[in-house]
């Protein structure tokens, strides 16, 4: 016979209250390429995983496939990270370098066979650079000519046609110009600017243009209103003034801007400006191999830089010494270019004893700096925001509602002290905040201190906008080495 059963929710009430979800961490491995390259597709943007969709969009042999291609060479590279790769159509326009070509010099080789203490005299982006000592003597083309002036590392690219010699400015820009003149005071030497040789007279000089249409600051913040990424890297060439626009605009986002330079002489231009005005969140590196080869090798520098995967363990590194896979190193390089690089904070490719390696240098920061202060600050963002966030009642506004936002940075420490970006140590700044001691301790013991004003000092005004105590963090970087000192004492 049926027995009606009185249910346990008369006497018990059991609800399951999910945790609501968070924000995902930022991944600020990610990295954007804006392209001047037609695209093969009419969407905003499209996200890669590889370099083959790249090349189905763009084509094999566009310089956005080259970079790309670039982003996934290295091991590791910016995937490693956990980072993807954003391609954006850009409406900059490139600038153009400044050249000089001679008018038909071919039946001059005769002439320049005769020539083993040439001069000759070039303004080359404003500056004069007078060669002496050039011997043609063995030339038998215009080709050999042109040989004969590369050895002498000008900061100018110059080539060969069938009937001409055409130098390039290693620069963009309207600064970019190369001309010729004749030479001053050529003493014994022979002036090559003559119509024998060079003819210099009706050589013909074209200055450079400088960037124009959309700019890359306009792109870049539209671009991050639709999708976060870490890193910008663009196809486009670019003058100094641009780059220095570029590097402002950018300095106030969240994300690196990444950009090479092809004249070692521009280094202590826009290298010493960029350095000047602070901008560290810009990272350039000189190449003057050839424009398209310097922009594969900074978008091979990026994604290197992006490869550090920050919920790792002992993962940070840096960018000093490490290999740009499938790049060669400079070939202009000198002792004078090297000190240069050094004092405006501009990063070098360089050959050491056979190996090629990155010389890293200090521009308000090393990269590996910049790269650890962009993820620290987005994983404190996202880890303040989901503790407010996931609590199914609410954060008193008491010290307790305190200590669980102050725990959850805690937290965001402890995993930068895990992968080696943070470590225990000294306090040298006399910037401190909280207790002296316990500053003083807490850095010495954990590599970082977090401090919050106590609730009873909170204005009313700033209690009644539910504001939390303001909330101070200091934290030391365990910094890197990149130069090693050794004395070895002798005796007989």
């Amino acid at each position: 016979m049926y027995s009606y059963q009185v249910p346990p929710s008369y006497t018990v009430s059991v609800s399951i209250a999910a945790t609501p979800s968070g924000l995902a961490d930022y991944n600020t491995n990610s990295i954007a390429i804006f392209t001047n390259d037609p695209a093969g597709f009419s969407e905003a943007y499209q996200a890669y995983m590889t370099p083959d969709a790249v090349s189905t969009d763009f084509g094999s042999d566009s310089l956005t496939y080259a970079m790309a291609n670039a982003l996934f060479t290295p091991v590791p590279n910016f995937r490693t990270g956990g980072g993807y790769l954003y391609i954006f159509p850009f409406k900059g326009v490139n600038a153009t370098a400044g050249t000089l070509t001679t008018a038909d010099i071919s039946a001059n080789i005769t002439n320049f066979q005769e020539v083993t203490n040439g001069v000759l005299n070039l303004t080359i982006d404003g500056t004069v650079t007078q060669v002496t000592g050039l011997d043609f003597s063995s030339v038998k083309t215009l080709a050999d000519v042109v040989t004969v002036l590369q050895n002498q590392n000008l900061d100018v690219y110059i080539e060969a046609t069938e009937t001409a010699i055409k130098f390039t400015s290693k620069r963009f820009g309207t600064d970019a110009t190369v001309t010729m003149a004749e030479a001053s005071e050529p003493g014994d030497a022979t002036d090559l600017y003559g119509a024998t040789y060079f003819n210099g007279a009706t050589a013909t000089p074209t200055t450079g243009t400088n960037a124009s249409g959309q700019t890359l600051a306009e792109a870049v913040a539209a671009a991050q209103q639709q999708v976060y990424f870490g890193g910008v890297l663009t196809t486009q060439y670019c003058d100094n003034a641009t780059v220095q626009a570029n590097a402002a605009a950018i300095q106030a986002l969240d994300c690196d801007y990444f950009e090479v330079m092809t004249s070692q002489k521009n280094m202590a231009v826009l290298g010493a400006d960029i350095k000047a005005a602070g901008l560290g969140k810009t990272r350039l590196l000189e190449l003057s191999n050839g424009a398209k080869e310097a922009k594969i090798a900074i978008a091979t520098y990026a994604t290197i830089a992006k490869s550090v995967n920050w919920d790792g363990s002992n993962t940070a590194n840096t960018m000093n010494l490490k290999t740009l896979t499938g790049c060669l190193p400079d070939n202009g390089l000198s002792d004078t270019y090297v000190l240069s690089a050094q004092t405006n904070g501009v990063d070098i490719y360089a050959n050491t004893g056979g190996l090629s390696v990155v010389y890293s240098n200090d521009n308000n920061g090393y990269t590996d700096t910049i790269e650890l202060e962009l993820a620290f600050k987005k994983k404190c963002e996202v880890a303040l925001f989901n503790t407010l966030r996931q609590t199914n009642t609410k954060i008193p506004q008491t010290e307790s509602g305190v200590a669980l936002l102050k725990n959850s940075l805690t937290q965001v420490c402890e995993q930068f002290v895990t992968n080696r970006a943070i470590a225990p140590g000294t306090w040298n700044t006399p910037t401190s905040f909280g207790d002296p001691e316990s500053f003083k301790r807490n850095i010495e013991e954990t590599g970082y201190y977090i401090y919050s004003i106590p609730i009873s000092q909170q204005s009313q005004t700033d209690r009644e906008a539910r504001k939390a105590p303001l909330i101070q963090l200091a934290i030391k970087l365990s910094g890197a080495f990149h130069f090693a000192e050794l004395i070895i004492n002798v005796e007989n």
